[in-house]
């Protein structure tokens, strides 16, 4: 019997309309001063005439959005949206909280929650409705559902390490964690401003750091690209026993790690999708690692 790794998830060509929508968006947010978008558009178009189709999306994604940042003076365009959904997300709390902690299965309920706070997202797919999510997350079936591995994989971990997402997504993050109770929890935010990704102040204003110790990747992907994050985060992701990684962007990059992971994720385009071999707009509770296969070799031994 051998490991099989799973095939890495790269960028193709329907990357490039969400690159371009990305950029987009800003403008229609008012987050691009009209004198600077046709700087920045003619920018990103250069830039995506060279790109490397080998590179992961959130690789294409981190570059794609430094430049940006370049061309607009302002490391951290997304700031104030941040700050809105962070808010906004924290007024639902405690309704939230009080649905999980009454329902008949708890964890199923905070792990919907969870999943479905990743529709908060302002890149390529920026057209949400939270209270619409929210609700059908209340009874939606999982397109793939190893919940009741990770469950156990809790219970029998003694270090977990969560891996954030976005912003205002990070109060269902608090929710779940309250919810699963570990004693020794650390949750991993972007090192640098990318997108709407949580940042350490973001899980601080939030309240996860009463309840789980804070780290960041040491890096500014819209995911996790082990290479070039912190040699800190890199130790503590070996040396943890358990990986709950949230967010397609996560997914992306680490979704060939052979590592004890679980992907929990809403999957926001065809790509991923169909790397899944789900459905766009499906929740999904991943194991992840490498695969057992039988060679020909050890086939009738």
């Amino acid at each position: 019997m051998n490991k099989k790794a799973n095939a890495p998830l790269k960028v193709t060509y329907d990357c490039i309309p969400c690159a371009i929508g990305s950029l987009i968006n800003l403008f229609r947010k008012g987050l691009v001063a009209e004198p600077k978008q046709e700087q920045a558009m003619r920018a990103l178009l250069d830039y995506l005439t060279k790109i490397d189709y080998h590179q992961s999306p959130p690789q294409l994604g981190r570059e794609m959005h430094r430049l940006i940042q370049q061309v607009l003076h302002n490391p951290d365009p997304y700031y104030e949206i941040k700050q809105k959904f962070n808010r906004l997300m924290l007024d639902y709390y405690p309704d939230l909280k009080n649905l999980v902690d009454e329902a008949e299965n708890p964890f199923q309920m905070a792990l919907r929650f969870a999943i479905a706070g990743n529709i908060i997202d302002y890149g390529p797919n920026q057209r949400f409705d939270i209270n619409k999510t929210l609700e059908r997350a209340k009874s939606i079936e999982l397109a793939i559902d190893d919940s009741e591995p990770l469950q156990r994989s809790i219970s029998e971990s003694k270090m977990l390490l969560y891996l954030g997402d976005n912003s205002g997504e990070i109060v269902m993050d608090r929710i779940f964690l309250e919810t699963i109770n570990h004693p020794n929890v650390y949750f991993a935010v972007r090192g640098a401003p990318i997108i709407n990704d949580a940042l350490i102040e973001d899980a601080e204003l939030v309240g996860i750091d009463k309840i789980a110790h804070l780290i960041t990747n040491g890096d500014d992907a819209p995911g996790t690209i082990l290479e070039t994050t912190s040699a800190e985060f890199r130790e503590l992701f070996e040396r943890t026993d358990l990986i709950i990684s949230k967010g397609q962007g996560n997914y992306e990059g680490l979704n060939s790690v052979d590592r004890n992971i679980f992907f929990m994720l809403m999957t926001k385009c065809d790509h991923v999708a169909n790397h899944l071999r789900v459905k766009k707009g499906d929740f999904v509770v991943k194991k992840g690692g490498c695969v057992l296969s039988w060679s020909t070799t050890s086939r009738g031994k």
